[in-house]
């Protein structure tokens, strides 16, 4: 593959591109509580650093640099959660270009790139919920796995087959945008901009919801509570005094919360911008990003 030297404007335009995609649809789906935004929102991503390498022909630390100005971008945005979907964006944007560049952007350093890509999504909860509930997530799934493989085996065989079959199906979409990609050289356009843009007014105004009030609203989402009342089933079938019930319950419900506070917090952001200062390399994304965010700003007044 013969790169040509990076294109500052193209990739300003890509990374505004793609940070309207991700401030839009991740809000929509936060908001409404939309499954598997993130599985879409990563394939997503992953069709615009298809386009960087394969349509666009830019050098293959493009992908990066994309996948990071997009990071910035989503920092400037007061609205929402953004520590989480940031570490989503970088990191997938890292684990392809990591692979590309060991395969020198050859098609099977892009499927690998790409499966890794596609599998971090899955991967990200399960280290937000291992950081609020610890070791004992571990000794929580053994439990009630060894109970629906003895109570409800159907039912046990079932839900393995069917998040196995979701996962496979995943890869499946990815592999196959890559192969595409590859061979037709064409643009890959899973959602399309122009719909976006109206959609676009809200997302870089300031949340209603101060950080602990929006955080404190995390804390009853589905998924939290599900997982919660599942700890709290196994917490009250240990042999221990009800004091140490009490706490093992209150002790993740506690770091749960300075978690999602954390994800929200702008001096959590302030400080990691402050730090990415100190690099040429993130120096250089953040001046790209600031030029990003002026052309996403010049689209929504025309």
């Amino acid at each position: 593959m013969i790169e040509r030297k990076p294109d500052a404007d193209l990739e300003i335009k890509r990374a505004a591109q793609l940070s309207i995609t991700e401030i839009t649809l991740g809000s929509i789906g936060h908001a409404f509580k939309i499954p598997f935004t993130g599985q879409i929102l990563s394939l997503n991503q992953l069709g615009f650093m298809l386009n960087a390498l394969n349509k666009d022909s830019l050098p293959i630390a493009s992908t990066f640099e994309i996948s990071s100005i997009s990071t910035v971008l989503k920092s400037f945005s007061p609205a929402g959660q953004k520590l989480g979907p940031m570490l989503s964006i970088a990191m997938q944007g890292f684990l392809f270009w990591f692979f590309c560049f060991l395969g020198q952007a050859h098609l099977i350093g892009q499927i690998i790139g790409a499966i890794f890509m596609a599998l971090w999504s899955f991967v990200q909860p399960l280290i937000t919920y291992f950081i609020i509930y610890g070791f004992d997530l571990i000794n929580v799934a053994e439990f009630y796995e060894k109970r629906m493989r003895q109570d409800y085996s159907v039912l046990h065989k079932s839900i393995l087959i069917a998040v196995g079959l979701f996962i496979l199906l995943k890869l499946f979409v990815a592999v196959s945008l890559v192969i595409y990609s590859v061979i037709t050289k064409k643009e890959i356009k899973l959602i399309k901009q122009d719909k976006l843009h109206s959609l676009t007014s809200g997302a870089f105004e300031k949340s209603n919801l101060s950080p602990w009030k929006a955080a404190f609203k995390d804390l009853f989402r589905p998924l939290f509570i599900s997982s919660f009342i599942l700890m709290i089933v196994f917490i009250w079938q240990i042999e221990s005094s009800s004091s140490q019930k009490i706490w093992m319950a209150l002790r993740p419900l506690a770091v749960a919360y300075l978690v999602f506070y954390l994800l929200r917090s702008p001096w959590t952001a302030k400080k990691l911008g402050t730090l990415s200062k100190k690099s040429k390399f993130f120096n250089r994304v953040y001046t790209k990003s600031k030029a990003a965010l002026a052309l996403v700003a010049r689209k929504k007044e025309s």
